[in-house]
């Protein structure tokens, strides 16, 4: 599947609203080479989707980003993650059927991991990573009709997102499929605490063309 075909148009949501308390710095701004993360998830992302929308909390710094991806407001912080995704979802509804939706700290995603999720869609409503018992909805893609179930659902008081999984018409990508792709699951390494931002950089290669704005 591609982000147009005869079938469907994908669009892109990139949640980065999160306190970053763990990391007492703003994840979208940590430096990654000559990119900062945000930026960088925004570039993959936008090599298999488009439009991208970037849900965000409406105090949040954000780092220069592309005309072209437009920035929306999460209301309702620290709700957990399906309120932005409903809402990433209302405002590409009008151009696409479904999205992709990734956390903006996720800065090892790959865009064949996209595609692989992407191809679980067909007639669904809801692909989306499993890890044994484990779910990764920022690793997913959704029908953007799905919107006013997870609206339903939020004002029911159902906030996680397996309770949306397991009333849609759901499709899983389990892991050891994945690895096929990504033998290590890079792409779904998700970076919260400064210790695992250097183990990043070593990772990568870009510890020695990053300016770390702090202290190890």
């Amino acid at each position: 599947m591609s982000n147009t075909n005869n079938q469907i148009k994908v669009g892109g949501v990139i949640l980065c609203g999160g306190e970053s308390l763990r990391m007492n710095y703003p994840k979208a701004l940590l430096p990654l080479g000559p990119e900062l993360m945000l930026q960088r998830v925004i570039r993959i992302v936008s090599e298999v989707v488009s439009p991208v929308i970037i849900v965000a909390s409406r105090d949040q710094e954000l780092p220069d980003i592309p005309d072209s991806v437009r920035v929306v407001f999460d209301e309702k912080p620290g709700a957990g993650p399906l309120p932005a995704i409903a809402l990433g979802l209302r405002e590409l509804e009008l151009n696409c059927q479904a999205a992709f939706v990734s956390a903006c700290d996720t800065p090892l995603i790959q865009k064949d991991m996209i595609h692989a999720i992407l191809s679980k869609l067909t007639e669904h409503d809801l692909a989306m990573v499993r890890e044994g018992q484990w779910y990764h909805p920022l690793a997913a893609v959704y029908r953007t009709s799905l919107a006013g179930m997870i609206e339903e659902m939020l004002e029911a008081g159902l906030q996680r997102p397996i309770d949306l999984a397991e009333r849609a018409n759901s499709a899983f990508l389990d892991v050891e499929e994945l690895k096929r792709i990504d033998p290590q699951l890079r792409g779904l390494r998700n970076i919260n605490t400064r210790e695992q931002y250097f183990e990043l950089l070593r990772d990568s290669g870009l510890e020695a063309t990053t300016r770390v704005p702090f202290d190890a």
